[in-house]
């Protein structure tokens, strides 16, 4: 984790004056940093923060629901072990309100390793506008909140920010790592609860029980 972060667009302006430094670089789809080839659709900005760890700083604009995919290719034994994303700036541009969000490590190729995962408590658990936070090693789905259309939200910023960390677990020897690390935006309808379908239920049976005793009436 690096003690001051920049924000993106700072961390921008500072790679393209800087041009060459190493502090800040905003990175292409195919870009191979530490270790790791990185591929990324449009909707995606990436800064790497440079050092011997992979140490990345996002922002992304999702146009749907869809959701958007990075690829981490390991194209070295010696590849950073984990893969720290410090900050991410998240905008609503689908057209939908969303109710949650989701990271998802998805393992297109274990190679001679453990699969990549995702560790606890992204962003520290602060993650507005989103309040609740559920952790499993592929996945990591925050709830608890709305994030309005043409919304954007900051995560990771300050001081107690907190990372969203990978553990890429790369291989050292043999066939090379590939994984997908997946973001997707959640919208949902509110479901009944169990009480509810067991009202509808018995409405719909009596329902049914009215209709075949008018029907014995007419045809008696």
């Amino acid at each position: 984790m690096v003690g001051k972060k920049l924000t993106l667009a700072t961390a921008l302006v500072v790679a393209g004056l800087a041009g060459s430094s190493q502090a800040a670089t905003v990175l292409s789809s195919g870009s191979q940093v530490d270790g790791w080839s990185i591929s990324f659709p449009v909707g995606i900005s990436l800064v790497s923060d440079g050092g011997p760890t992979l140490t990345l700083e996002k922002g992304a604009a999702f146009t749907n629901i869809e959701g958007l995919v990075i690829t981490f290719t390991q194209v070295s034994y010696n590849a950073s072990p984990t893969i720290d994303i410090t900050d991410e700036t998240v905008t609503n541009v689908s057209g939908q309100d969303w109710s949650g969000f989701q990271f998802i490590a998805a393992n297109t190729l274990t190679g001679n390793a453990g699969a990549a995962t995702l560790e606890p408590n992204a962003f520290n658990n602060s993650t507005p506008p989103f309040t609740t936070q559920t952790d499993s090693p592929s996945t990591i789905t925050l709830g608890g909140g709305v994030q309005p259309n043409l919304a954007t939200a900051d995560w990771g910023f300050g001081s107690s920010g907190g990372d969203l960390v990978i553990d890429a677990n790369p291989a050292t020897s043999g066939v090379k790592k590939v994984f997908d690390f997946k973001e997707i935006p959640v919208t949902s309808v509110i479901p009944l609860p169990a009480a509810g379908w067991m009202g509808l239920t018995g409405l719909v049976g009596l329902g049914l029980i009215s209709s075949a005793k008018r029907m014995r009436k007419i045809l008696a």
